[in-house]
């Protein structure tokens, strides 16, 4: 048998390079990590492929290592993030996931494994490295974000970045170079492409139906009706060599080639999609010599979309982590939120009977669940904000006496791993509300009351938010560990909401992308809205005593609520917050705020440090907590704000953790920063 393992080499030269000290030493010992903050070079990746034999005792054996022949950013100059990456299911293609930098543009590509040629061979003859019966392939993780493309990085948030790379298509490997559309090559060929004025959001939803010479069938999942749902789709391919009659040479399909310059890199409507002719004509007709002939990439660039059928529809959300295909029976499995956004439930469609779903999970719980590989057990797990979860064994059988097969689906209890059932202590489980605000938008909040909680008492609150993207803290599940500290602070007297303001997950792209190009700006409002209709409506709530408290995105979030409603909060406690979004990372950044040198108002708007006067003179209304070492939000974006503060005279209170990264690792560190944020409430709140 011949391995294959395909892989990205990651160049990050070309990325910033920071010091931190090191947690290690008690020295002047550092720490060296590169990161791209946002406008600045991504590192460069490509795609490679190892291929091997192992021998009958396990020994490695004709190692052969290929890169493809034409750079991807040859035919895709706009590339910058290779997002995901794996095999067909006949391991004759590589599909690949590409997305440019403002991260409106994805496309889904197919690599033929001759489009790689060998570069190295452990052979002391040139082997055939694509001679082979027989083949095991596989990638890291297939579905994990990987490392950008020629121009990009890896990280998450993916910190994904920035630089294109042009490498010299003539460059010949050991075995000499081929044009990779000449008559012996199946060509890269595009089968589905997708925008957004807002942003792409990445998935995992992806299954191979049917793949032949002539088309490619596949499940997809697209946000494009506003709510992320299922598609079979099919795409018709170019089967071998450069056959372009009747094929378009659209330059609109090739791209256009952007200065590797950050603040020449610009949004889909500002010029991403303008024709470059004299490029492509110059390829087409041989007269750039440095570059192939390859009279056909035009037509292999655009999606040939043969069929597209909608599997679901309507408002809700298609999760995007994972289908599992049925490929008997014609039925695909997914995880969704039609009966609400605060539960996940399994479901199934058949390819013969679109949009005819079977809910096969209870509503009242949340579940997540794992299928083996024909579909016929799953393991589910599931919970509700009351309620331990369970694990459960599930068999799926099927009525012979119907011709449906989403009707002949029975589901059979094999057994538990573990049952759950109520938590202790039922009364100081959290409370669910649904307030709606004057936009007329539906908000979800929970609220841990007070263990002490009386009937005419009110009691100090803290409002710990997050607020930011990709996050939803109100969902109809047992958290445990991870409200932990919530319940901590509830059994000392103190009643504590959460608030899922626009901007965050599971609630389609309208409500997701307010806060496109202003973060920091938008999201408050919200939360204060809510809180204010949460203290009316239950009456225990003290408005004259609210603190806010967040980490991370929260944390930023907690330092914009000093500065923007002082008479609405307290106190505020920020950990380990950003301060300015130029010195976070280009990949999460950018999705959301643009490069800045295209959205400098919203940078400007969005950073604490611009508005450092309208802090508080009061002592002891700022708390800010951070790890020294923090190697997401460094501790730069802190020692700004400080810097600032001490400047203007402000009042503050720091609590530095020398050992710390992004999230406090250690128990002693732990104990602590709850033993400070206790006392700090309990003395200024």
């Amino acid at each position: 048998e011949i391995y294959r393992i395909v892989y990205e080499e990651v160049d990050e030269s070309d990325v910033s390079l920071y010091t931190f000290p090191s947690s290690q030493s008690s020295g002047r010992d550092y720490e060296e990590y590169r990161f791209p903050r946002a406008g600045t070079p991504n590192a460069k990746s490509k795609l490679k492929l190892v291929q091997f034999r192992l021998s009958e005792n396990l020994r490695i054996t004709d190692i052969c290592i290929k890169e493809l022949q034409c750079p991807l950013t040859f035919a895709f100059p706009w590339l910058e993030y290779i997002v995901r990456v794996g095999w067909t299911p006949d391991s004759k293609h590589i599909w690949a996931q590409l997305l440019d930098r403002p991260q409106q543009r994805l496309e889904l590509v197919l690599l033929p494994l001759d489009n790689f040629c060998e570069i190295y061979s452990s052979s002391s003859s040139s082997p055939n490295c694509g001679a082979a019966s027989t083949t095991t392939t596989t990638t890291g993780p297939n579905n994990a974000a990987a490392a950008p493309a020629y121009g990009s990085s890896p990280g998450q948030h993916p910190s994904q970045q920035l630089h294109g790379h042009h490498a010299n298509p003539q460059r010949k490997s050991s075995s000499g170079w081929r044009s990779p559309l000449d008559k012996s090559t199946r060509p890269l060929q595009v089968i589905y492409s997708e925008t957004s004025n807002s942003w792409v959001n990445v998935h995992d939803v992806l299954q191979f139906v049917e793949l032949s010479e002539q088309e490619v069938t596949f499940i997809w999942a697209s946000e494009e009706t506003g709510f992320r749902h299922l598609y079979l789709v099919t795409s018709s391919l170019i089967p071998h060599g450069c056959n372009n009659s009747g094929g378009s040479t659209n330059s609109n399909n090739v791209g256009n080639h952007h200065s590797t310059n950050p603040s020449n890199v610009h949004h889909k409507n500002q010029g991403q999609d303008e024709t470059n002719n004299a490029t492509f004509q110059a390829i087409s007709s041989g007269t750039d010599h440095s570059l192939p002939s390859m009279a056909c990439i035009g037509s292999t660039l655009i999606p040939r979309i043969v069929n597209k059928v909608a599997l679901t529809d309507g408002n809700w959300e298609v999760l995007g982590r994972n289908v599992w295909f049925d490929r008997v029976r014609q039925l695909v499995y997914f995880m969704g939120l039609r009966e609400t956004p605060l539960e996940k439930h399994l479901y199934a469609v058949s390819l013969a009977k679109p949009s005819q779903l079977a809910l096969l999970t209870t509503p009242g719980f949340s579940y997540t669940v794992e299928f083996n590989d024909d579909c016929t057990l799953y393991l589910q797990t599931y919970c509700n904000i009351s309620t331990l979860p369970s694990w459960e064994l599930i068999r799926i059988s099927h009525d012979t006496s119907t011709s449906s097969e989403i009707d002949k689906l029975m589901l059979i209890s094999v057994g538990y791993l573990a049952e759950g059932g109520p938590s202790e202590n039922t009364q100081y489980n959290p409370t669910i509300y649904s307030p709606q605000i004057s936009t007329g938008d539906v908000l979800y909040a929970m609220v841990f009351k007070p263990h002490n909680f009386m009937l005419g008492v009110k009691y100090p609150t803290v409002l710990n938010v997050y607020g930011g993207p990709e996050v939803q803290t109100v969902s109809n599940t047992f958290k445990g560990m991870r409200q932990l500290r919530m319940h901590m602070l509830a059994s000392q007297g103190y009643c504590v909401i959460c608030v899922d303001s626009r901007g965050s997950r599971h609630r389609g792209v309208e409500f997701e992308s307010y806060i496109r190009c202003r973060m920091g700006t938008v999201e408050l409002s919200d939360q204060v809205e809510v809180l204010r209709i949460l203290a009316d409506q239950l009456g225990y709530i003290d408005m004259d005593r609210v603190a806010i408290h967040g980490w991370s995105y929260g944390g930023y979030l907690s330092l914009m609520g000093l500065v923007q409603y002082p008479d609405i909060f307290k106190v505020s406690i920020a950990g380990a917050p950003v301060t300015s979004w130029e010195y976070y990372d280009t990949g999460y950044t950018e999705r959301y705020m643009d490069l800045p040198d295209n959205n400098r108002s919203g940078y400007t708007a969005g950073s604490v440090l611009n508005y450092i006067q309208k802090f508080p003179d009061e002592d002891n209304r700022l708390l800010i907590i951070h790890g020294l070492i923090d190697e997401n939000v460094h501790f730069y974006h802190t020692s700004q704000l400080v810097s600032r503060l001490v400047r203007a005279n402000k009042p503050y209170q720091l609590q530095v953790y020398p050992n710390e990264r992004h999230s406090l690792r250690n128990l002693e560190a732990s104990k602590h920063y709850e033993t400070k944020l206790l006392s700090f409430l309990q003395n200024h709140l």
